[in-house]
C-alpha cells in the first residue's frame, strides 16, 4: 500500500512542476509565448515572454529561427537584444497587536508578518530585432544558421 502511495505522490508533484512552465507557442491569455512583427520584408521584430530570462532568450531564438524558415531564409543576424525581467507583487509585510484579558490574567501580544519569498511570480521577456539572410551565414558572432539553432533549441 505505501509503494503505491509514494508513487502517486510523485505522480502529483510531477504534474505540479510541469503545470508551471508553459509550453512554447505563440502568447494568448497569460502572455507567455511569443510574438513576432514585421518591420521590413527580411527584417522583423521577435518576442518572447517565459518563467526565466534563459527560456526567454532560447524561445525568441528559436521562434526567429522558425520565422527565418517560413520566410524562405537560411539565416538571421540579431541587430538588436534585450531582456527584461518582471515580478509580480508580493504581499508585504505586516505587524499586528492584540491583548486579551481573562480573569485575573492579561496579556498583549504583537505578531510579525515578513514574507519570506516564494510568494511572488517571474517572468523575463527577451525582445529580438533580427534581419534574415540567404547563402552562407555571414562570420559574426550575431549570426545565426536557422537549421542549427533548430535542432539544437527545437522540440
Amino acid at each position: 500500500m505505501k509503494h503505491h502511495q509514494m508513487a502517486a505522490a510523485a505522480l502529483v508533484f510531477l504534474a505540479a512542476g510541469c503545470a508551471g512552465t508553459p509550453a512554447y507557442g505563440p502568447a494568448e491569455g497569460s502572455g507567455f509565448g511569443y510574438r513576432e512583427q514585421a518591420i521590413e520584408t527580411t527584417r522583423y521584430r521577435v518576442s518572447y515572454k517565459a518563467k526565466s530570462p534563459i527560456e526567454a532568450e532560447d524561445g525568441a531564438l528559436r521562434r526567429a529561427a522558425e520565422l527565418t524558415r517560413q520566410k524562405g531564409f537560411d539565416h538571421f543576424t540579431v541587430t538588436a537584444r534585450n531582456v527584461d525581467r518582471e515580478r509580480s507583487a508580493s504581499p508585504r509585510s505586516s505587524v499586528g497587536i492584540g491583548g486579551s484579558t481573562g480573569g485575573r490574567r492579561s496579556g498583549v501580544g504583537l505578531g510579525v508578518s515578513v514574507p519570506l519569498g516564494g510568494s511572488g511570480s517571474e517572468s523575463a521577456t527577451a525582445r529580438l530585432e533580427i534581419v534574415m539572410g540567404n547563402g552562407a551565414k555571414p562570420d559574426d558572432p550575431r549570426s545565426y544558421d536557422a537549421a542549427a539553432v533548430l535542432s539544437n533549441l527545437g522540440s
